[in-house]
């Protein structure tokens, strides 16, 4: 439990250190990208996160967020918990639409969730930071 929590803390350091750099949506050069004087739909796409566990009993888990951000304002945040050393998963799916706001993205969840979330982000080459949380470009 204790090499989780280290593990967790440790991803989380890395990943808040970028935090000070995070604003709007930056083109290729680092120069604010803008189309018709907005931000630029640089988070459209599937960006990935997984975070790998060894607990101190040796057993291994990950925990896996996709999202989800499509052109026609639409989201989903899928969530997968993996036991490796059990054998089993867990996925969850959570609709959503989403709009791009200058430096942050408003996300609404919808039912059976519920909530309206902004996350400050940034996209660098495929990384889209998500407050302050690196995740892949997928597509």
């Amino acid at each position: 439990m204790i090499r989780r929590l280290v593990i967790l803390a440790l991803m989380t350091a890395v990943a808040g250190c970028d935090s000070s750099r995070l604003s709007g949506p930056r083109d290729a050069t680092g120069r604010p990208g803008t189309v018709g004087g907005l931000p630029a739909p640089t988070v459209i796409g599937t960006w990935r996160r997984i975070l790998y566990f060894i607990a101190a009993d040796g057993s291994a888990s990950a925990s896996e967020t996709i999202w989800r951000f499509n052109a026609n304002g639409s989201a989903s945040r899928t969530s997968i918990s993996r036991n490796y050393t059990a054998g089993i998963a867990d996925a969850q799916t959570v609709d959503a639409t989403w709009e791009q706001l200058t430096q942050s993205v408003r996300v609404t969840f919808l039912p059976p969730s519920s909530g309206t979330f902004e996350y400050s982000y940034r996209v660098t080459g495929d990384t889209l930071y998500l407050a302050s949380q690196g995740y892949g470009r997928v597509q």
